[in-house]
């Protein structure tokens, strides 16, 4: 059996993340100037066998864990934030699709074991979903999704009904669509992340069968989904949005981390203006002891709360937002370190040269994700924790 066909453990799966950050690194500045990740990083994790790392047993995967997700896509983000942020989106994905029917796994995985999935949420307003007996006619243009450029499918939130007044759907789904069904609009003109290739998506007339949908309510609450009647393990068992972030939040710690290094060790060689060591500077040796303060907590975090998921132990709505609370956290508590990161670099960080500019441009960019909002998760979870109900669409997808 070819090597890349066996079974990866996570220490494995980690190690191959380390070997091919080397190379993304190489091409950090081909990734902002493209706009979209360079085919040969999507073939490194490919050819890693890392685009399976979620994907079940019994289809060919390696069914590793959020565990394996955090810790890999923390190396990749460290080598590129942009490469990290593409590369924890495709393996989550993958593991998103075990939730969908069997037909739709098989579709997609007996073709093609290593099928790249991208997603998009943000649906425009005028969007227009139709229910047919056997499916859904969709027109419309959704946007954010990255990675886009180099998948087979994407992942859509169709909002079925919707109430003009109260805002509020009839079914909430997730629709899977082929990328022979939709066209991508080079949108992505940014000044941060642009190496993720967010760009919008146009659907014109697209048919869905029902099999490649899924009610995305239902998994948001309770974790259910039509696949997990084969695909019966631990991992296969999380509300969406309980499990989901990882993937984000890996890539911003990833971030934040390669900001530092990169900046610990420029300051071990820097002269000021008036030639004096800047590794001798008291409140240099301070701040840098602060910023490590805060990714060591915002790691730790993290990892607690990956550790959470494979306790087995029921996530329940207070469980998840709290859960949610904690991904919002450990973003502003990253965004704190690399803002503390330049605001004691000088003015020389201004410069598109100086490779900690990418790294705060991302940073930022990537905590004000809807993800890490903490004015609506706290305002979710401060609800709950002062016992008082949620809001009816809060409480729908949330």
């Amino acid at each position: 059996m070819n090597q890349l066909l066996q079974q990866l453990t996570h220490d494995e799966a980690v190690e191959r993340t380390r070997s091919i950050a080397s190379q993304i690194k190489l091409r950090f500045k081909l990734t902002e100037e493209n706009g979209c990740q360079p085919q040969e990083t999507i073939s490194d994790y490919i050819d890693a066998g890392l685009i399976r790392a979620m994907v079940p047993k019994r289809w060919g995967g390696h069914e590793l864990g959020f565990d394996t997700l955090f810790r890999t896509g923390v190396e990749i983000a460290k080598a590129d934030p942009s490469a990290g942020w593409c590369y924890t989106l495709l393996v989550v994905h993958s593991w998103m699709l075990a939730y969908f029917p069997e037909e739709a796994q098989r579709e997609v995985w007996e073709k093609n074991l290593d099928a790249t999935i991208a997603t998009s949420f943000a649906s425009f307003p005028k969007n227009e979903i139709l229910t047919l007996e056997d499916g859904y006619q969709i027109n419309g243009t959704w946007g954010f999704s990255s990675g886009i450029d180099h998948s087979d499918y994407v992942m859509i939130q169709g909002n079925i009904d919707v109430n003009q007044e109260t805002g509020l759907a009839r079914e909430v789904l997730l629709l899977l669509v082929p990328k022979e069904d939709f066209e991508i609009q080079k949108t992505w003109k940014t000044v941060a992340q642009r190496g993720t290739g967010s760009n919008n998506i146009l659907l014109k007339n697209v048919y869905v069968p029902k099999h490649r949908t899924i009610d995305l309510a239902a998994w948001c609450q309770r974790g259910e989904g039509p696949g997990r009647k084969e695909n019966t393990s631990l991992l296969y068992s999380h509300p969406l949005y309980a499990a989901m972030p990882v993937c984000l939040t890996s890539a911003l710690l990833g971030a934040s981390i390669g900001a530092y290094e990169l900046w610990r060790d420029g300051l071990k060689n820097k002269v000021s203006a008036r030639n004096a060591k800047v590794a001798d500077f008291t409140h240099q040796q301070i701040r840098l002891t602060e910023v490590s303060g805060l990714l060591a907590a915002a790691e730790a975090l993290l990892e607690k709360t990956v550790t959470r998921l494979s306790t087995g132990e029921p996530i329940d709505t207070y469980e998840k937002l709290r859960i949610r609370r904690n991904y919002g956290y450990v973003a502003k508590m990253c965004n704190q370190a690399v803002k503390t990161i330049v605001d004691h670099s000088g003015a020389g960080i201004v410069y598109e040269g100086n490779p900690v500019n990418r790294y705060w441009r991302d940073v930022q960019a990537s905590s004000m994700h809807i993800t890490f909002n903490m004015d609506w998760l706290g305002e979710m979870f401060g609800k709950l924790e002062l016992g008082l109900p949620l809001s009816q669409k809060d409480s729908l997808i949330s």
